[in-house]
């Protein structure tokens, strides 16, 4: 009796177009590649996931067909359709806020979008949302999704002030 050679695990994975900025490069367009099901639920995994539990991670240039591994720390921001899994997760949740803001990164990009969150015991205010532990913010524009490394801000300026605290002009004479 001969023994069968093993054979690697294989995950299925479904294949997610995105636009990809790394720090000192022009965004491109790439595939990433997400599990059918989370190895934590029945559930299929969403980029956020991949952002912040793992460094390096594989993906494919769409147009030259290159494959490379990116570092998920060098990350500016990363965008999918609405129609992806986080937007469609993101789209089922209730929020407290919404927040029209124009994100700056570090190296002169901005990005202007909303910010939809809740409360948490920080506080509801943009700022107490920025310092939350999580590594990306999610920001909403009128057809996607970005995911916007927050290491890599230098400032988020809100379009209009907050209800909760009117943000006055200062007058001097």
């Amino acid at each position: 009796m001969t023994m069968a050679e093993p054979r690697p695990l294989h995950v299925p994975k479904k294949t997610l177009e995105v636009e990809l900025a790394l720090e000192d490069r022009t965004p491109r367009r790439m595939k990433l590649f997400l599990a059918e099901h989370d190895s934590h639920a029945f559930q299929r995994q969403r980029v956020l996931d991949l952002l912040q539990a793992e460094t390096f991670l594989p993906a494919c240039d769409a147009g030259s067909g290159e494959w490379e591994t990116f570092n998920s720390r060098a990350v500016l921001w990363i965008a999918m359709p609405l129609s992806s899994v986080d937007g469609e997760e993101a789209a089922d949740e209730l929020f407290e806020h919404r927040q029209r803001v124009r994100v700056e990164l570090i190296g002169g990009t901005s990005i202007e979008g909303e910010l939809l969150y809740s409360a948490s015991q920080e506080g509801p205010r943009v700022v107490d949302l920025l310092n939350r532990g999580e590594r990306f913010l999610r920001l909403w524009t009128e057809n996607r999704i970005v995911l916007v490394n927050k290491k890599m801000l230098s400032r988020v300026v809100e379009k209009s002030p907050p209800r909760e605290q009117p943000c006055r002009k200062s007058t001097s004479s």
